[in-house]
């Protein structure tokens, strides 16, 4: 405990802040309370405050990857991914960034782009869960062009003859490069 903790100075401001409540209401929050928060004034309800919650953006890359890059490049990264991680293994505990790192290297949290940037390092809840659920689209979108290429290849291998074979199989394999994003060879 630092002195300042104990100054009557700072402990009536932080009694104060306190006991103000929210002036920030969570989208899901009741409309009395919303309302509230709208007007400026804090939320009636404390189950309607809206809280700050960590999370890593959705498509947060992982720490294989970014070890693979230089500090610079790491720093260079959408704001939403430098945001706090906790090292308790390390003496004394640290918080540190999740992304401004290399080999031997770790930068302390907030890092020079969390500064800069503020609050779009933090992803809103709903925010995060919408990211998510077009991720999530995304993939079940890919596995049914897949299943339907598996499908149509099985179809064409029962009815057609070699060469219409090898042309089919051709624009089917275009068209799974294309739905992954990818002009390599695709591999069985």
């Amino acid at each position: 405990m630092s002195v300042s903790d104990l100054d009557p100075f700072w402990v009536e401001a932080r009694a104060e802040f306190l006991a103000k409540g929210s002036t920030s209401a969570d989208p899901s929050a009741c409309g009395t309370c919303r309302t509230l928060a709208e007007a400026g004034n804090p939320v009636e309800h404390e189950g309607c405050a809206q809280r700050a919650t960590l999370l890593h953006a959705p498509d947060h890359p992982h720490y294989e990857i970014l070890a693979g890059f230089s500090l610079e490049e790491n720093a260079k990264l959408p704001a939403r991914f430098h945001v706090p991680v906790f090292d308790d293994c390390g003496k004394p505990n640290l918080w540190l960034c999740a992304v401004c790192q290399e080999e031997g290297v770790v930068t302390g949290w907030p890092c020079a782009t969390a500064t800069k940037y503020g609050t779009q390092v933090f992803t809103p809840h709903h925010t995060a869960e919408t990211a998510q659920q077009k991720q999530q689209a995304g993939t079940v979108a890919m596995t049914d062009a897949i299943t339907q290429a598996v499908a149509a290849l099985r179809d064409m291998q029962a009815l057609e003859p070699d060469h219409v074979k090898a042309a089919a199989l051709y624009e089917i394999e275009m068209g799974l490069r294309h739905a992954a994003g990818t002009q390599n060879e695709v591999t069985a």
